[in-house]
């Protein structure tokens, strides 16, 4: 786990190794145990890196790393957990000279040297990194490459004169002398809808983020080309029916699944533990690791004071005395939260309009105090499993709203204007999904979509502030659907595919592979990525090993949602290691009381002081005189906008930050 960096100039000299040591130190937080360079022969490709050691900690598994000949060099984030495995494979032909004992980064170098860029496929494990090839003389080429799901980050960029750049973190891009902060406005549009930019875009025009499973290659005359080389897909030809595979047996092999998931994730040189929150996914983990180790599991929660309606202590604390773990606590007042908000907006690179941020830094905070530096999370269990309140609610919309609507019900729509002109501004739900068959989109835009609707057309009813050309150095990358304003369509790019061939309720396989594309790679799992990294602390996701992704797509909805409930397979898993009550209390969720903090001390003071001087509100991009009303409502006690008014501020105190440069920004 680390920092990388690096640059690339084909046929000239790229920015050199002083410049590359200061993008690299500006993720020094990613790598606290050491730091190295790399530059290429003809200087046309300079590798940085920073280390936190997980597996082989010694010097000579240091990076960047190059073969024997000089012709391969390669920078690694991430952990690959079959590595012992793959290099005996490697071994066995002869062909390498070994300079570690047992290096996953030197076992990933010689695995694309004997098999090139196919050797993604055979890896289990969580990976961003960056090859540099030459062994074609006079034709070097670079390889970017990112994990299946996207739980490692890699961002890319091109300057004026030609050179690529690409870096674990975007504040790595923006130490080079040719890179400079400009807000994209269109990504911003889609930022409102999301709460986070749909990948390639960012929120930092001209800089792009890589999405999950894919690869980008720069050839010798600076042409760079997009593939995608994973994917979550469901197809009804390989669909499991209830005849094919009984419960049970889908019990059976979940649990199977899980159990090899986390043991390759226990692969480590340093102290591991789990984040516990007394959920099911989190303890779970707990259980099962338990059954996998000779020491107590460490575990961690986190609580607020005076909160006890967010807290999940007694739950955490009922696992961790059943499980006999050596289990850490921590609490947070409002105050040392809301200080840390500057700071979390520096952490964030971009806007995560995600509450969760907050706890999420203090906890990772304990782990490391406590010696801790690999954690096990529950990130990808209710994505897959569906596992949220909603995914039941939007199943009811789609057969009693979107399906009639769709199909040209006219006596649904008939029925609908009747409605909305008796009651005039109108705004629920069901109109919206309505509006949305009408139109040809899909029902379901994600599990954490903010600003749509009304209150969308009544906060942006002037899109002209966001309208600007989109253009995309990197072939293959940049959907059509991302360049315009409208966030629809975004979703219409990944789910149009999937059209005719699901499985009815298809909004059920829909949900899932949704998630998967959007709201996991660069929500979920950039805010575990932001947050941790930033005490050098690496989380692991074993929900999200390919082999239970691939299980979980295949079975069908009837074993996820039972009765309304959702994770039905997952909870009969977790049966034989959890208390009944347990599994099936009602969900509470991790997330901060930003409910009650707005109308608490003077953060809704300084909310509305910070919107006021902004850059944005200046820009027109909003109906302001509406936003405003929304925050002061909200900090009178009668609103229930924290989720909007948050995503707006977190990009306003994003804009202050990094564009205005202003880093106390609240």
């Amino acid at each position: 786990m680390c920092g990388i960096v690096g640059s690339f100039k084909p046929g000239g000299t790229s920015c050199g190794p002083d410049v590359i040591a200061r993008m690299r130190d500006r993720m020094s937080h990613r790598g606290p145990d050491g730091a190295g360079l790399w530059c290429s022969p003809d200087r046309s490709c300079a590798f940085g890196h920073r280390r936190l050691s997980i597996i082989d900690l010694s010097e000579t598994a240091s990076q960047p790393m190059v073969n024997t000949a000089g012709t391969v060099a390669v920078i690694f984030n991430g952990e690959i957990y079959n590595h012992a495995e793959l290099r005996r494979e490697l071994e066995a032909l002869g062909a390498y000279a070994w300079r570690t004992d047992h290096s996953d980064t030197e076992m990933l170098l010689h695995a694309y040297e004997e098999w090139g860029l196919d050797c993604v496929r055979r890896f289990y494990g969580m990976f961003a990194f960056a090859i540099y090839d030459r062994r074609v003389p006079d034709r070097p080429v670079v390889h970017l490459v990112r994990d299946r799901v996207g739980i490692k980050p890699l961002y890319v960029t091109k300057t004026a004169s030609g050179e690529w750049l690409f870096a674990s973190e975007i504040r790595a891009l923006l130490a080079h002398p040719d890179v400079s902060p400009e807000m994209d406005r269109t990504a911003f549009w889609h930022y409102l809808t999301f709460i986070v930019t749909p990948a390639p875009l960012t929120l930092f025009r001209g800089i792009f983020k890589m999405p999950a499973g894919h690869t980008i290659t720069i050839d010798d005359t600076g042409r760079a080309t997009a593939a995608s080389w994973w994917d979550c897909r469901p197809d009804r030809a390989t669909a499991l029916t209830e005849n094919d595979l009984s419960e049970d047996d889908a019990v059976a092999e979940l649990t199977r699944l899980l159990k090899q998931s986390i043991a390759r994730r226990m692969v480590s040189d340093v102290p591991f533990g789990v984040l516990l929150s007394g959920g099911v996914d989190s303890s779970l983990n707990v259980a099962l690791m338990s059954e996998l180790m000779t020491r107590p599991v460490t575990t961690f929660t986190i609580g607020y004071e005076g909160k006890e309606d967010y807290n999940e202590f007694q739950f955490a604390r009922r696992i961790s005395q059943r499980y006999h773990t050596d289990h850490h606590e921590t609490l947070i007042n409002r105050d040392e939260a809301l200080a840390f908000l500057p700071l979390l907006v520096r952490l964030q690179d971009e806007p995560i309009a995600d509450n969760v941020c907050i706890p999420l830094y203090f906890l990772a905070r304990l782990v490391k105090q406590s010696g801790t530096t690999v954690v096990q999370v529950g990130e990808g269990a209710d994505e897959n499993f569906l596992g949220y309140w909603w995914c039941e609610h939007y199943r009811q919309k789609y057969e009693s709203v979107y399906r009639p609507a769709r199909e040209g019900s006219h006596g649904w729509r008939r029925l609908l204007s009747a409605i909305k002109a008796r009651t005039p501004g109108l705004s629920g739900e069901d109109l919206e999904i309505e509006r949305r068959a009408g139109r040809g989109q899909e029902m379901f835009w994600g599990g954490a979509v903010c600003w749509w609707g009304e209150m969308r057309d009544r906060l942006t009813p002037d899109s002209a502030p966001f309208r600007q050309d989109v253009t995309c150095p990197i072939e293959g990358l940049m959907p059509t659907s991302h360049t315009g304003l409208d966030s629809g369509a975004v979703f219409g790019q990944y789910l149009g595919s999937l059209d005719g061939d699901v499985r009815e309720p298809e909004v059920m396989q829909k949900i899932p592979y949704m998630e998967m594309k959007l709201r996991l790679p660069e929500h979920l799992l950039m805010r575990v990525d932001k947050l941790t990294m930033a005490h050098a602390v690496e989380a692991r996701v074993p929900f999200l090993d390919h082999d239970v992704v691939d299980f979980a797509t295949r079975l069908p909805p009837s074993y996820k949602i039972k009765d309304g409930v959702g994770k039905h397979v997952l909870k009969r898993a977790a049966e034989p290691y959890i208390d009944h009550d347990m599994i099936y209390r009602r969900k509470q969720g991790f997330g901060a009381p930003m409910e009650e903090w707005f109308r608490e001390g003077d953060f809704g003071a300084r909310c509305l002081a910070a919107f006021d001087r902004s850059e944005i509100r200046k820009q027109g991009f909003f109906d302001n005189d509406y936003f405003v009303d929304l925050l002061k409502r909200q900090i009178d006690g009668t609103g229930g906008y924290s989720f909007h008014l948050w995503t707006v501020l977190n990009a306003v105190l994003w804009h202050e930050s990094w564009i205005g440069g202003n880093v106390d920004c609240l």
